[in-house]
């Protein structure tokens, strides 16, 4: 399986290994349906290996999984 991220610049291709890694695949199929790298910087691409991508201040300190939105999401409805 492989999900696409469409930027700027191009395309990119992400293969994932969902039988090594089901549960970081499982979160970042969600965060991409919930569309939460839309206007997110890709940076630190390494070709053939990896990139970074999905942090919401852009400066490296990262964000959250589709589970802490989950939660964030039910504090704010009062839920939690």
């Amino acid at each position: 399986m492989a999900l696409l991220l469409e930027t700027s610049l191009g395309d990119i291709t992400i293969d994932l290994d969902i039988d090594g890694s089901p549960s970081l695949c499982f979160n970042l199929l969600k965060l991409a349906k919930a569309r939460y790298f839309t206007s997110s910087l890709v940076y630190n691409i390494q070709p053939g290996r990896f990139c970074q991508l999905g942090d919401p201040c852009g400066d490296g300190s990262g964000g959250s999984s589709i589970f802490g939105l989950i939660h964030e999401n039910d504090n704010d409805n009062g839920n939690g």
